[in-house]
């Protein structure tokens, strides 16, 4: 997982200041005056951490003419997936009048493919051109990237805003105060998934410490601080779940999770947590879909279409659900939506589920897809081939194959805490 909104949303916030929380790397902010002066300029350096290992860097630029406000982002990120080394490079830059209105953003990304987008501000309000197509945004929302000045000056900040590096995502943000040097930050989408931060501030209201829901830490840094070299991380490994115990069919799970009522799985109360049945045969509870012929080996047979078409790389993954679509490399997100979109086109009622799948003493994060037969839904794993699929899987969310989809499933994830064998 990437670094995603919430060190662009959160960002800096002036809240009562008693003595400043500094991280183990954040240099000594200069003296300030009582208010930040919003149009001095500044260059911002962090350093992006997760689970105790360094994965990327982020530089922000912030420059004022009699014009208005140019705000720049350049993000880059380095780790591996399993063997595969990965290699990020992203930069948003928005531009604003001086009363922080903003009229432009362009967001564009490099590392197996390189992709651009670009919204523009009129009398009509946004409109975004990505990928060879256009659309239009809220009029009322802003990008969260210019969050951090919003909040810098006003002290909180309320409002729609969308997500440059997540498909232009728009969702409900939120940061208060709620101590001396601390914010927190909340981001609503239409699902109804929350996404939160916490961040800690210095005497200018800038932050010196972002720390998101799925365990993503950014630290400001001085910029020699952040150019030193750091060796890459297995992200797979730094998100797993150990899982304790000697297996049988039943995985006692401990966390705030609400489990689905998806085939493959069966869950129930536990006095010390949730009872997870594992099983391929196990129906699941989701609403029945129109009677109809029996699609079952056309399923199985789009799952082989994928299959030959996507070479597993987990290098490779979609920068949206359309990239999946014609992907010839890629992870289980990739095999996911490329499924689900085929199984969508011939008529097949599909989701996609984001869950974890046992790989042997741990759990890791993975995509899927459920598919209604027919006669019953069941579960589908292009990724391995399998429908009906289920045993090894355990499903915490499931959602439309699109951006706002897989930020929902993306936040039921870390909700989990341990796993053992009952």
């Amino acid at each position: 997982m990437r670094f995603t909104w919430l060190a662009v949303l959160v960002a800096c916030g002036r809240p009562p200041v008693a003595a400043p929380v500094r991280a183990p790397d954040a240099p000594d902010a200069p003296d300030a005056p009582d208010a930040p002066d919003l149009t001095s300029g500044a260059e911002r350096h962090y350093t992006i951490w997760l689970g105790g290992a360094r994965v990327g860097t982020a530089l922000e630029r912030e420059t004022w003419t009699a014009a208005g406000v140019v705000l720049r982002r350049d993000e880059a990120m380095r780790f591996l997936r399993g063997n595969a080394s990965v290699a990020l490079a992203t930069t948003i830059e928005v531009t604003a009048d001086r009363a922080l209105v903003p009229s432009r953003v362009t967001w564009s990304q490099t590392g197996q493919l390189a992709r651009h987008a670009e919204a523009v501000r009129g009398a009509r309000g946004w409109q975004l051109t990505a990928d060879g197509t256009t659309a239009a945004l809220p009029a009322d929302a802003i990008p969260a990237e210019l969050v951090p000045l919003l909040t810098r000056r006003d002290g909180r900040f309320a409002g729609r805003v969308f997500l440059p590096a997540r498909g232009f995502l728009v969702g409900a943000g939120r940061i208060d105060p709620v101590a001396p040097a601390r914010l927190i930050a909340r981001l609503g989408l239409d699902s109804g998934a929350i996404a939160e931060a916490t961040i800690d501030v210095d005497e200018d209201g800038g932050y010196v410490r972002v720390v998101d829901g799925e365990g993503v830490i950014a630290l400001r840094a001085t910029a020699a601080q952040a150019a030193l070299p750091f060796e890459a991380v297995d992200l797979i490994a730094a998100t797993s779940i150990a899982i304790t115990g000697t297996r049988t069919k039943t995985l006692l799970v401990d966390g705030d999770v609400a489990f689905p009522p998806l085939p493959g799985q069966r869950a129930h109360p536990a006095a010390d947590g949730v009872a997870v049945e594992l099983s391929s045969r196990l129906p699941g509870g989701l609403p029945d879909a129109a009677q109809g012929r029996d699609r079952s080996r056309d399923i199985t047979r789009l799952v082989s279409v994928v299959r030959h078409k996507i070479a597993p790389d987990l290098a490779v993954h979609p920068g949206s659900p359309r990239d999946a679509t014609s992907a010839t490399a890629g992870d289980c997100t990739t095999f996911a939506l490329a499924y689900a979109a085929l199984a969508t086109q011939r008529s097949i009622p599909t989701r996609v589920v984001t869950g974890l799948r046992v790989d042997g003493d741990r759990l890791v994060r993975h995509r899927w897809a459920v598919s209604w037969t027919g006669r019953a839904w069941i579960a589908v794993d292009a990724a391995f081939g399998a429908a009906p699929a289920g045993g090894d899987l355990i499903g915490l969310a499931i959602h439309d194959a699109d951006d706002a989809g897989l930020v929902a499933g993306e936040a039921a994830l870390t909700q989990v805490r341990s796993a053992a064998w009952r």
